[in-house]
């Protein structure tokens, strides 16, 4: 019979802001950040140290041109094909939402990285010249569903501004 865990729980949280791409994001204490590098800007959040395996991401890019609701075929086209591109991904959930001023595209899928089964939920949001991409990520199917109701938390309550 697997071992059972205690629920994750809060002992508070913390706003992550972030003037400079525009967005906050609220996370539990306690969670340990990682910087993006590379010629990304962005943050990640993990509940282990070390591990970013299981974790919260959001990184902001300045697009080229603005984003309008006529590119929405694109936008999606493109999305569709990215979640195509991963190995052996298994796509549980589909969603999106079009206003006049906001897009959003996401999904909820498992896939392959080498020998290991990841779960993730991806939110890209585009306002204007604005593309937030929002990784919430188990390392395994099963930490997906442990951490949920956080990373459900923090994707919910994401600040654009």
């Amino acid at each position: 019979m697997p071992e059972q865990r205690e629920p994750p729980r809060y002992v508070g949280m913390f706003k992550h802001l972030d003037k400079k791409g525009g967005f906050a994001l609220w996370l539990p204490t306690g969670w340990y950040r990682t910087d993006m590098t590379d010629g990304h800007h962005g943050v990640i959040y993990s509940p282990y140290p070390g591990d970013l395996n299981t974790c919260f991401s959001a990184e902001k890019k300045k697009l080229r041109y603005a984003v309008r609701e006529k590119d929405v075929p694109t936008l999606r086209e493109g999305f569709e094909a990215g979640l195509a591109a991963l190995p052996g991904v298994e796509v549980e959930k589909r969603d999106e939402s079009v206003t006049p001023t906001l897009i959003t595209l996401e999904a909820r899928f498992t896939f392959l990285e080498g020998e290991a089964r990841r779960k993730r939920w991806v939110r890209v949001v585009y306002w204007g010249d604005g593309q937030l991409i929002l990784i919430a990520q188990g390392a395994t199917p099963e930490e997906f569903d442990y951490w949920l109701p956080m990373l459900f938390n923090t994707m919910m309550t994401v600040e654009i501004y």
